[in-house]
């Protein structure tokens, strides 16, 4: 199964659930869930949707013509590699501290598009180590591919430089300095008569494996780029800047706060259930408390801003954006002390209640503090 979420903006406000088909298309059911939540929305100014690269396709961009969206353009595509090389960083503009971007048009899809070009400087410096740890990988590997492709006679010269050209196939960063060298033999055993010629029985294949810098280069030119585009031409309702904002926050409200549900503790993966309809079922509760989830990180958040306080963090530093998820995980150990007396309770009380955890409860407000026993 699929649980399709749309959130609001910024506020990880889920507004819209969708239980769809594990061997639903993503491709295909973006554009149908966008759809189906635009026709619930009341009259006024569209909204702008935002979409990862999966909903980014020709079927897509016709299906949503009449709405506005900003997306990711996948880099598959024969048109965003060649621009995500091409454009160097000198050619863009600064959008934001650590970033920049360059602005071109498109008609993919028969649909006139934006596409922005934007360039991470800690993107590219976090994607560049991890293309020097795959260069140490490929080389190891591709030195072990060697040893065994050297270690066979071949018939004949053309049958070592075949196989010599299918490996170098085979390798992104590296390449063989072959030699193809010739295996001699005598026609008779003993001393060779004045003027005997050798003859050639075979052929080895000699060399070693060295860094392709032309392939590296050209793996470098793409570090930190990629192409958000959007149907909305007027640069005045949405600037370039405010693109990349955009498109920057859904990875934040959707990816980061709702990733949880990818957890092994939170067992979303375990779903045993008979029918579709109860699935269905547990899937709409499972949305309302995602709901209450976010609404609750929201307020919380909110309080620390407003009252210009905040809390220790996993690492024990000060943070006024914490997870709902980390307080929880603050919140673990604390009981109930419970005293009855003839069938009668005579008092409650909750135990291991630390600064922080009052803070917090105070934070959320009378009701909150009610459940903890610390109202009036």
């Amino acid at each position: 199964m699929v649980a399709q979420i749309i959130t609001s903006h910024k506020s990880n406000l889920p507004v819209w659930l969708e239980v769809l088909s594990g061997n639903s298309i993503d491709k295909e059911s973006f554009s149908e869930s966008v759809k189906a939540y635009c026709e619930h929305l009341a009259g006024g100014k569209k909204p702008y949707i935002v979409v990862d690269s999966a909903g980014y396709s020709e079927n897509s961009l016709k299906e949503m013509k009449d709405m506005v969206w900003l997306m990711r353009v996948p880099e598959t595509l024969a048109e965003a590699k060649r621009l995500v090389k091409e454009t160097a960083q000198d050619q863009m503009v600064e959008l934001e501290p650590g970033y920049f971007g360059k602005e071109v048009k498109s008609e993919y899809g028969g649909v006139a598009q934006r596409w922005l070009v934007v360039f991470s400087q800690a993107a590219s410096e976090r994607e560049l180590k991890t293309l020097e740890k795959a260069q140490i990988r490929e080389q190891e590997a591709a030195e072990k591919q060697w040893r065994k492709v050297c270690q066979p006679d071949f018939n004949c010269q053309e049958d070592a430089e075949a196989t010599c050209k299918q490996f170098k196939q085979r390798w992104k960063y590296h390449r063989a300095t072959e030699q193809v060298t010739p295996i001699t033999q005598y026609a008779h055993a003993g001393r060779p008569a004045t003027g005997a010629q050798p003859d050639v029985v075979g052929y080895t294949l000699t060399g070693s494996i060295e860094l392709y810098e032309a392939g590296v280069e050209e793996a470098k030119r793409s570090l930190g780029k990629f192409i958000i585009a959007t149907n909305e031409l007027d640069a005045q309702n949405l600037s370039a800047a405010a693109m990349l904002e955009n498109y920057t926050a859904q990875g934040v409200s959707v990816e980061r706060g709702f990733r949880f549900l990818k957890d092994p503790m939170f067992f979303a993966h375990s779903l045993f259930l008979k029918s579709p309809a109860r699935i269905m079922a547990l899937i709409m509760i499972m949305g309302l408390a995602l709901l209450i989830f976010a609404l609750g990180e929201r307020q919380l958040r909110q309080a620390l801003k407003q009252s210009d306080e905040s809390i220790p963090d996993q690492k024990g530093k000060p943070t006024q954006t914490p997870t709902l998820r980390w307080v929880f995980q603050v919140f673990e150990g604390l009981d109930v002390l419970s005293v009855w007396m003839n069938g009668q309770l005579i008092s409650r009380q909750v135990m291991n209640l630390r600064p922080v955890h009052q803070q917090i409860i105070r934070l959320l407000g009378p009701q909150i503090q009610k459940c903890y026993l610390m109202g009036t």
